[in-house]
């Protein structure tokens, strides 16, 4: 974590909370629980450091055109119906096996 401490973090949490409506709340919720079911490794300062390094390279050689390329392909998919959606008409996480 940054300067901010675990407390800081629950504490906006709950302000951003606090400010939406009981439809976004939901989902803000049923996302959290997402995240504390995919839980992330304990990392190196020092292999972070170096992967983002490599993640810094390798956004700073992205052909602009090659993403765009991609972008429209994906959206092409989205638009024919070749995906699967994410949250249902409530908002709520759909787990999809």
């Amino acid at each position: 974590m940054t300067t901010q401490t675990r407390t800081d973090y629950i504490k906006a949490i709950a302000e951003i909370g606090a400010t939406m409506s009981p439809a976004r709340l939901v989902q803000l919720y049923e996302y959290a629980l997402f995240l504390r079911s995919q839980p992330l490794p304990p990392e190196d300062p020092e292999q972070v450091a170096v992967d983002e390094a490599r993640w810094d390279v390798q956004f700073a050689a992205t052909d602009d055109a090659k993403l765009a390329e991609l972008v429209a392909s994906v959206e092409a998919e989205i638009n024919a119906g070749k995906t699967l959606p994410m949250f249902n008409e409530r908002g709520e996480f759909i787990e999809h096996k």
